[in-house]
Protein backbone atom coordinates (compact mmCIF):
# COMPACT_ATOMS: atom_id res chain seq x y z
CA UNK A 1 0.00 0.00 0.00
CA UNK A 2 1.35 3.66 -0.56
CA UNK A 3 -0.04 6.88 0.88
CA UNK A 4 -1.89 9.29 -0.93
CA UNK A 5 -0.87 12.74 -0.39
CA UNK A 6 -4.27 14.68 -1.21
CA UNK A 7 -6.16 11.99 0.78
CA UNK A 8 -3.69 12.30 3.86
CA UNK A 9 -3.85 16.08 4.00
CA UNK A 10 -7.30 15.87 3.29
CA UNK A 11 -7.78 13.61 6.85
CA UNK A 12 -5.27 16.21 8.17
CA UNK A 13 -7.54 19.20 7.29
CA UNK A 14 -10.69 17.71 8.58
CA UNK A 15 -8.92 16.66 12.09
CA UNK A 16 -7.64 19.99 12.45
CA UNK A 17 -11.80 21.39 11.62
CA UNK A 18 -13.38 18.74 13.56
CA UNK A 19 -10.99 17.44 16.39
CA UNK A 20 -12.14 13.61 15.26
CA UNK A 21 -9.77 10.87 14.50
CA UNK A 22 -9.61 9.18 11.28
CA UNK A 23 -7.62 5.91 9.98
CA UNK A 24 -5.19 6.06 7.37
CA UNK A 25 -4.59 2.68 7.20
CA UNK A 26 -5.92 -0.73 8.94
CA UNK A 27 -4.84 -4.18 9.02
CA UNK A 28 -7.16 -6.35 10.90
CA UNK A 29 -6.83 -10.43 11.86
CA UNK A 30 -8.37 -12.70 10.44
CA UNK A 31 -8.25 -14.09 13.77
CA UNK A 32 -7.04 -17.75 12.24
CA UNK A 33 -3.79 -18.31 13.16
CA UNK A 34 -2.38 -15.49 11.44
CA UNK A 35 -2.20 -13.01 14.37
CA UNK A 36 0.47 -15.21 16.04
CA UNK A 37 2.65 -15.24 13.03
CA UNK A 38 5.52 -13.31 14.32
CA UNK A 39 7.22 -12.90 11.03
CA UNK A 40 4.44 -11.96 9.38
CA UNK A 41 3.42 -9.53 12.43
CA UNK A 42 6.81 -8.06 12.00
CA UNK A 43 6.65 -7.44 8.38
CA UNK A 44 3.52 -5.76 8.52
CA UNK A 45 4.95 -3.74 11.32
CA UNK A 46 7.70 -2.69 8.70
CA UNK A 47 4.99 -2.20 5.99
CA UNK A 48 3.22 0.60 8.24
CA UNK A 49 6.69 2.23 9.29
CA UNK A 50 7.06 2.71 5.41
CA UNK A 51 3.78 4.37 5.11
CA UNK A 52 3.90 6.18 8.38
CA UNK A 53 7.08 7.68 7.01
CA UNK A 54 5.27 8.26 3.67
CA UNK A 55 2.50 10.29 5.63
CA UNK A 56 5.45 11.64 7.52
CA UNK A 57 7.17 13.46 4.58
CA UNK A 58 3.85 15.01 3.20
CA UNK A 59 2.25 16.21 6.44
CA UNK A 60 5.90 18.04 7.17
CA UNK A 61 6.55 19.46 3.90
CA UNK A 62 2.92 21.07 4.85
CA UNK A 63 3.06 21.76 8.55
CA UNK A 64 6.83 21.54 9.19
CA UNK A 65 8.85 19.48 11.68
CA UNK A 66 7.17 17.47 13.95
CA UNK A 67 7.18 18.76 17.45
CA UNK A 68 7.69 15.60 19.29
CA UNK A 69 7.90 12.03 17.98
CA UNK A 70 8.10 8.42 19.73
CA UNK A 71 7.77 5.10 19.83
CA UNK A 72 5.79 4.47 23.25
CA UNK A 73 2.73 5.12 24.51
CA UNK A 74 2.11 9.17 24.96
CA UNK A 75 -0.81 10.59 27.29
CA UNK A 76 -1.86 12.51 24.97
CA UNK A 77 -2.72 10.36 22.05
CA UNK A 78 -5.82 8.13 23.17
CA UNK A 79 -4.44 5.48 21.47
CA UNK A 80 -2.92 2.31 23.02
CA UNK A 81 -0.19 -0.24 21.99
CA UNK A 82 1.89 3.06 20.36
CA UNK A 83 4.68 1.75 18.08
CA UNK A 84 5.21 5.42 16.83
CA UNK A 85 4.12 8.51 16.47
CA UNK A 86 4.79 12.25 15.26
CA UNK A 87 2.61 15.44 16.65
CA UNK A 88 2.57 18.67 15.08
CA UNK A 89 1.35 21.96 16.60
CA UNK A 90 -1.24 23.23 14.24
CA UNK A 91 -3.50 26.24 15.70
CA UNK A 92 -5.50 24.94 18.50
CA UNK A 93 -4.35 21.20 17.80
CA UNK A 94 -1.60 18.94 18.48
CA UNK A 95 -1.89 16.89 14.89
CA UNK A 96 -1.00 13.55 15.50
CA UNK A 97 0.01 10.46 13.54
CA UNK A 98 0.34 7.20 14.77
CA UNK A 99 0.74 3.26 14.32
CA UNK A 100 -0.96 1.61 17.28
CA UNK A 101 -0.74 -2.46 17.70
CA UNK A 102 -2.54 -2.78 21.44
CA UNK A 103 -2.22 -6.51 21.43
CA UNK A 104 -2.00 -9.92 19.19
CA UNK A 105 -5.22 -10.28 16.88
CA UNK A 106 -6.27 -6.21 17.28
CA UNK A 107 -5.99 -4.80 14.54
CA UNK A 108 -2.74 -2.87 13.22
CA UNK A 109 -4.00 1.15 12.87
CA UNK A 110 -2.54 4.08 11.34
CA UNK A 111 -4.31 7.16 13.27
CA UNK A 112 -4.34 10.67 11.87
CA UNK A 113 -6.13 13.21 14.90
CA UNK A 114 -5.93 15.79 17.38
CA UNK A 115 -4.33 14.92 20.24
CA UNK A 116 -6.21 15.48 23.74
Amino acid sequence: MSIDANTVLAQASTALEEGEMDIVRIHEFELDGDEHDDAAIDQLHKDFEVDFDDATKVLSEYYGEPSRTGATDDHAIPLAGLVAYNVWNVDDCSLFLAISHEDRGAPILMMLGCAE
